[in-house]
């Protein structure tokens, strides 16, 4: 886990986009943020993680507490929390990585367009 915090942090501001799609990729494979019953969503709230995925949760917990009713709630929500509290910090980095290479692929986009322009204004010229 921590590993995957230090990948987002540290490295990251010399990261090429090209190696930062790979990181990102990297780290959903690690963490398995591809389930979408074990991860909440951007922006997502503890309540609201728990109330879309609070099956998945209870069935967690009733293999290994054989509990029933409330007692399987609980212990449902502790497991939905405890994952929640571990991958939020992660998920928040990740964001904001994702928004960087967003941001610099449109920047690139824009730039190479604008080159783009630039020659075939010169061609046109030129004739």
């Amino acid at each position: 886990m921590s590993k995957a915090v230090s990948l987002l942090k540290g490295e990251s501001k010399t990261m090429h986009r090209k190696e930062k799609r790979a990181r990102i990729e990297q780290i959903r494979v690690i963490l398995g943020l591809s389930n979408s019953q074990r991860t909440p969503m951007p922006g997502e709230s503890l309540r609201d993680f728990y109330k879309r995925t609070n099956v998945y949760w209870q069935m967690a917990a009733y293999e290994h507490t054989q509990h029933t009713g409330k007692e399987l709630r609980k212990d449902g929500f502790d497991l939905a929390e405890t994952r929640y509290k571990e991958l939020k910090p992660i998920l928040d980095e990740l964001a904001v990585l994702e928004a960087e290479q967003k941001a610099e692929e449109e920047a690139s986009a824009s730039t190479s367009f604008k080159r783009d322009t630039k020659k075939g204004k010169q061609k046109s010229a030129g004739r």
